[in-house]
């Protein structure tokens, strides 16, 4: 409040001593007119003053679910610039609570090779982990420390994550005295096939190593991503895994203490402009058929193009793979492919991945 009151004071001075120069400028300017743009000028900075008091009660609140994860790594990185530099082996990321009974969802990368995992928590307090499951493939992993009546972060609905929402990202970067770290930014994009194997969020918030594994969190303090990656020596060019894909993760670690992917059997590979990353309406071109494909050799062949899969495009292995992710094994779907500009479709009974 001191702030804006000081600000309020200068702004008025200054026009107060502007007044004569646009009395003389210009008959038809008034006090009125300026008093007026001093009110909107006023009203932005309170506004302004607002969100920041917004952002910082936000922040305190998801601090209290955000973790630093920390322990031993099993093979060294002597070559890793960032590790070489950790003694005794040490390697850290984040965490966020997902259930009030100690359930905490990370990167895989982080805990990979960890002999010993341990959480600290926002409270300085330190828990030792088990590693519940992990997923090299969507690079999530879930550990649990004994330890009740935790606050859970909420998850977002997918729907509500939009290009342009504001977004924090939360954790430990480059070292275990700035845990706790918050950064501002947008969402810059939605479905970034990073990997090739899933999409991604694209956000300008800064994620450095060590954020791994941290939330990034909207404006009403809900879960819209894991911090994962970003790119070195490129400005704000960072990726989170969406929420989507960690509730797919929980979900079925839930249900089935792991992941159901489904299976075709069917090796596939992206045109050059998928690879690129350049807007494409072609489909996924059939490679090789595995003997326990769930086609066969006389229904689909070499050089064959899968167009969608039950009328959704597969222009990518991330796409193919994103709509895969919202089936289970047994369920029955429809593939279109195309020899020759023909089209066809084939019922299939998906299987689950070896």
């Amino acid at each position: 409040m001191k702030k804006i009151t000081v600000l309020v004071m200068m702004i008025v001075i200054t026009f107060t001593q502007a007044l004569p120069v646009f009395a003389e400028a210009s008959p038809a300017t008034d006090q009125q007119s300026v008093e007026a743009l001093v009110r909107n000028i006023i009203e932005e900075v309170m506004e302004q003053e607002k969100e920041d008091t917004q952002i910082a009660k936000l922040v305190d609140e998801i601090n209290q679910s955000v973790v630093a994860v920390i322990g031993k790594n099993k093979t060294y990185r002597q070559q890793d610039y960032i590790y070489s530099k950790m003694p005794n082996n040490l390697q850290h990321g984040s965490g966020v609570i997902v259930s009030s009974n100690g359930q905490i969802i990370t990167n895989n990368h982080v805990v990979t090779d960890m002999e010993e995992i341990y959480v600290v928590m926002y409270d300085g307090k330190a828990y030792k982990a088990q590693l519940l499951y992990n997923d090299e493939e969507i690079d999530l992993a879930l550990i649990k420390i004994n330890r009740d009546n935790l606050k859970p972060i909420a998850l977002e609905n997918v729907e509500n994550v939009k290009v342009g929402n504001t977004v924090i990202a939360i954790g430990t970067p480059l070292y275990f005295s700035y845990r706790n770290s918050a950064s501002r930014g947008i969402i810059s994009g939605l479905n970034r096939p990073v990997d090739q194997m899933y999409t991604y969020l694209q956000t300008d918030a800064s994620i450095n190593p060590g954020n791994s594994g941290g939330p990034l969190v909207n404006m009403e303090g809900k879960l819209v991503g894991i911090n994962t990656l970003g790119y070195m020596f490129y400005s704000g060019m960072n990726f989170a895994i969406p929420v989507e894909n960690v509730s797919y993760f929980l979900d079925h670690y839930k249900q089935f203490g792991r992941i159901k992917r489904c299976y075709t059997g069917i090796q596939f590979e992206e045109n050059w402009a998928a690879m690129l990353g350049i807007p494409t309406t072609q489909g996924l071109r059939v490679v090789t058929l595995r003997n326990d494909a769930v086609v066969s050799s006389s229904e689909v062949q070499e050089g064959d193009m899968l167009e969608a899969i039950d009328g959704i495009r597969t222009s990518s292995i991330a796409a193919y793979n994103e709509i895969l992710k919202k089936h289970l094994p047994g369920d029955e779907v429809t593939l279109t492919f195309s020899r020759q500009g023909e089209s066809f479709d084939i019922k299939i009974i998906l299987k689950e991945r070896p």
